[in-house]
């Protein structure tokens, strides 16, 4: 989990000009990425850490992978 507080982190720091719920966002599909076992949307939503329906987790992360201020 270190390596998420240092990228969020280093992000915040770095990048002023980042929304804060866009850089929540990126931060949750890192945790994913490191937990599930291929790298699909699908995937990126099923593994997201929330209490929100996986339905919800997928849509999450397609607005953030079509999101063009990244």
């Amino acid at each position: 989990m270190c390596e998420l507080d240092i990228l969020h982190d280093s992000l915040y720091q770095f990048c002023p000009e980042l929304h804060l719920k866009r850089l929540n966002s990126l931060t949750l599909a890192c945790h994913a990425l490191l937990d599930c076992k291929t790298l699909t949307l699908t995937e990126l939503g099923r593994n997201l850490p929330t209490k929100a329906r996986t339905k919800h987790n997928i849509k999450r992360i397609d607005r953030l992978l079509g999101n063009r201020h990244l």
